[in-house]
């Protein structure tokens, strides 16, 4: 049988497990979304070598978007392959990301808009925080409106990230229902470079760095990367990465650009290379890190690590974690934990501490709050739009997400985003 004719259900002898909830990567969610709350919410002055190393891991906090967009390209791409060719495709893909973004998404932006601009005074919030450009935002079109005003809403910066993200669930179902698994790997690949090209092109014409940093097709090597690992795994004829060698010295490209933006000092050249070559690499990063989770075993340090109760739960609630996060951080700077911090034996850092304890803790229990109350409730209506379980023509080896997702379900993973 020809590697690139065969159906999506063929053999999936080489990859782990790649249907049903994998815990493993809500353990990932987890981290991605904590790696963004750590950055928004350092606010330290500390100079001390403690500070400082503070500072520099916070700085770090903006990837947990890329991360976010792996994870997702991953588990979309799976869901789309897996479904490819059944009734109802496209309407049971566009029903349950309906179900699972907008109304928390929309929740959000209606307290955005037309609740706490008449409270922003009795709060002492920004002053920035009014109705313009709503429109925007519902539309999901805010990361281009980030980039038109050249400024981020004080607090919904953070969801410039879940517009790429609706973008991309607009074409991307249409482009995989279109080509064969040959075409489909080209189609990861093209996307990739095309990323890349677009920001090179853009620095070169002296384009502001916010727009390589969010317009869509600047980022969407991230989710091309995610998805080309899901095809990779789903080898009609069970090969995975055996199939691809090139692929395994990806990751040795991409470490030296890595290690070069760490190395450099914060100036204009470690922006040209985070900004051209900089969020590929990271991307390439991210990919080989849900490969080794997804594929470790059982009882393993890795395994242990991303199935650690706190991961796991921070990974279940991350999509309300992210969207609450910002407003939190703005309040409690505001009122109660004023910034600058008070100093505690001449350094900030033992309430910047708190500050982390206070932000976390508030953040999880509103997303407890709002799954709950809220979202669960809407996710329960999944049920009408279902996927057939795809056609397995041999016994699985271990573990990975696919077609079904479940309201906890890796593959209905919520939205992600990043550092705004």
């Amino acid at each position: 049988m020809s590697a690139h004719s065969a159906r999506p259900g063929a053999a999936l002898v080489h990859a782990p497990r790649l249907h049903g909830h994998l815990p493993v990567l809500d353990g990932v969610r987890g981290l991605a979304v904590l790696l963004v709350v750590f950055f928004h919410t350092t606010h330290l002055s500390d100079q001390s070598v403690l500070g400082r190393a503070t500072w520099w891991l916070a700085g770090a906090g903006w990837t947990g978007v890329d991360l976010f967009f792996v994870l997702s390209g991953f588990l979309i791409t799976g869901i789309l392959w897996e479904a490819k060719g059944q009734a109802y495709y496209f309407r049971n893909f566009y029903a349950r990301r309906l179900l699972r973004i907008f109304p928390l998404y929309y929740a959000t932006l209606a307290v955005s808009f037309l609740v706490l601009p008449h409270l922003a005074g009795r709060l002492g919030l920004d002053e920035r925080i009014t109705t313009d450009g709503a429109v925007w935002y519902l539309l999901y079109l805010s990361n281009f409106y980030q980039l038109w005003v050249d400024t981020t809403h004080p607090i919904l910066g953070v969801v410039w990230s879940l517009a790429i993200e609706e973008q991309f669930y607009i074409v991307w179902p249409f482009l995989i229902a279109a080509v064969s698994y040959k075409g489909a790997i080209r189609l990861c690949l093209g996307t990739i470079a095309l990323a890349v090209l677009v920001r090179v092109g853009l620095t070169l014409a002296g384009a502001s760095e916010e727009s390589t940093y969010v317009v869509t097709l600047c980022r969407v090597d991230s989710l091309a990367l995610g998805a080309l690992l899901s095809l990779v795994m789903r080898h009609p004829e069970g090969l995975g990465l055996s199939a691809f060698p090139w692929m395994r010295w990806a990751p040795l490209l991409a470490l030296p650009i890595v290690v070069a933006a760490i190395a450099l000092p914060v100036g204009p050249a470690f922006k040209t290379v985070v900004r051209t070559g900089g969020y590929t690499a990271v991307g390439i990063l991210y990919t080989v890190l849900v490969y080794r989770v997804v594929t470790a075993r059982p009882g393993s340090l890795l395994n242990r690590v991303f199935s650690s109760r706190m991961l796991l739960l921070y990974g279940k609630y991350s999509y309300a974690i992210y969207l609450v996060h910002s407003p939190l951080d703005a309040i409690l700077r505001r009122t109660v934990l004023k910034t600058p911090f008070p100093h505690v034996a001449g350094s900030d850092f033992p309430v910047q501490l708190l500050f982390y304890a206070v932000s976390l803790s508030l953040s999880l229990g509103l997303a407890l709050v709002s799954w709950n109350v809220f979202e669960k409730h809407f996710l329960k209506l999944k049920d009408l739009f279902p996927y057939s379980p795809p056609a397995v023509t041999s016994a699985p080896a271990a573990g990975v997400p696919g077609g079904a997702d479940g309201a906890a379900s890796p593959a209905e993973a919520p939205p992600i985003s990043r550092a705004g």
